[in-house]
């Protein structure tokens, strides 16, 4: 609004001077030196001398204070650079987005100097993907992570390119360096959780996640990672059944039930057992365990023990008191006809064979304690075909031809030969 009203004074006095020069003819005759000398308007004289004075007051502060000059000039000389370096960085930016490799690079050449901004050297790195290999990347990574140590703007892409490339030892060093400088990272977390799962270091994989759940419960970041904790919680106890004895599980949103860890606990137990060559005393484990939970996971445990003893015949009665006892179980029974067959104990596998209570109107049968419906439903095909397999192969044994065909029948289904055929 100022700048108008000076412009609207300014043109009102130059029109009335423009008017009284029109009215006013009158010369002035200036004696410059000798005989010459010049005839003006008495206007051109005083506009002159109004120029001359502005002249004249500009000359002296600039003699007296020549920094305001100089400030002056700088200034725009500087906003003329900025205005010239954002328009360099918006074209850059652009062409990053527009994933224009040649654009990058020319406008990044422009822009490169000892002064160039370091997020814009880390928004190079990344569109250098798109040309350059993991192993170029990598080299270009560690000479930026050199030349700014500690700095979270390399460290943090860096790790991200390390993840990607599956470098777990370059994923421990960064995320350790990255905790060190701001403790509790959620990057560095998760980063850490990767390598400790690509080492299958269970019970330090679930000590991070912790931490992650702790903090960021709720969040995108840990959607599926609360799906998954439960799962390594169990490998967890299979490694070291002791690792969750102090386990607080405050951190969780729902209360835990504890009582589903004890078959994972017994078979880290029986783990420990088996490496020190005590499979009798790992066997035992397995079967109280079995008898209490009716967890088939433990008889996969122990049929890998009995094979790995050398078939001890003690770890076999072990499995046929679990058929033999009064809460008898289908899947424990098929296990102990299993192993009489491979044992060529023909008759006897046979024998144990028709004491499970199959319905023959149907391969679905309700085993044992699975955990989720469709996990049920799978494992319960899977203890059918076995039971329809034993009889199959002992009628074969046994040359019973026409029951070996009517057990083979349940084996080959629709829904098998519907897969098996080619597209």
């Amino acid at each position: 609004m100022k700048r108008l009203l000076l412009i609207a004074i300014t043109l009102f006095l130059l029109g009335s001077m423009g008017y009284f020069a029109t009215q006013n003819s009158h010369n002035v005759s200036l004696n410059l030196f000798g005989n010459f000398t010049i005839q003006l308007s008495v206007w051109m004289v005083i506009v002159g001398s109004f120029v001359i004075g502005w002249a004249v007051t500009e000359l002296w502060h600039f003699i007296s204070h020549p920094q305001r000059f100089v400030q002056s000039f700088l200034g725009k000389f500087s906003q003329y650079k900025d205005n010239k370096k954002l328009k360099l960085t918006q074209n850059f930016e652009n062409a990053s987005l527009m994933r224009d490799p040649k654009q990058v690079r020319k406008n990044f050449s422009k822009l490169d100097n000892e002064k160039t901004p370091l997020s814009i050297r880390i928004q190079y790195l990344e569109q250098l993907r798109y040309e350059n290999s993991a192993e170029e990347l990598l080299v270009k990574y560690a000479d930026l992570r050199a030349k700014y140590q500690g700095n979270l703007q390399v460290l943090l892409p860096y790790l991200r390119l390390s993840l990607e490339v599956s470098d777990w030892d370059l994923v421990e060093r960064l995320s350790h360096e990255i905790l060190r400088i701001t403790p509790g990272h959620p990057d560095a977390l998760d980063g850490l959780r990767q390598f400790h799962i690509a080492r299958q270091d269970w019970v330090a994989c679930i000590e991070q996640e912790r931490d992650l759940l702790a903090k960021y419960s709720g969040s995108l970041m840990t959607k599926d990672l609360a799906l998954e904790h439960e799962e390594h919680l169990q490998k967890a106890l299979r490694q070291d059944p002791k690792c969750l004895k102090n386990w607080s599980f405050r951190y969780l949103p729902q209360k835990r039930d504890k009582k589903n860890d004890k078959p994972h606990e017994a078979v880290g137990e029986a783990s420990q057992l088996q490496k020190t060559g005590m499979f009798l005393d790992a066997g035992r484990v397995l079967k109280d365990a079995y008898e209490v939970t009716t967890y088939y996971g433990l008889l996969t445990t122990l049929e890998n023990i009995y094979q790995e003893s050398g078939a001890d015949d003690q770890i076999l009665e072990m499995i046929g008191e679990l058929h033999n006892s009064r809460q008898r179980s289908i899947p424990a029974s098929l296990l102990f006809a299993k192993l009489l067959y491979q044992n060529e104990r023909i008759d006897e596998a046979s024998k144990v064979l028709s004491e499970v209570n199959l319905p023959e109107t149907t391969t679905k049968f309700q085993l044992t304690k699975l955990g989720t419906k469709e996990k049920g439903e799978q494992m319960t095909e899977e203890w059918s075909d076995l039971y329809h397999g034993l009889r199959f192969l002992i009628a074969v044994a046994q040359n019973r031809s026409e029951d070996a065909l009517q057990e083979a029948k349940p084996l080959v289904r629709e829904a098998k030969l519907i897969g098996m055929i080619p597209r």
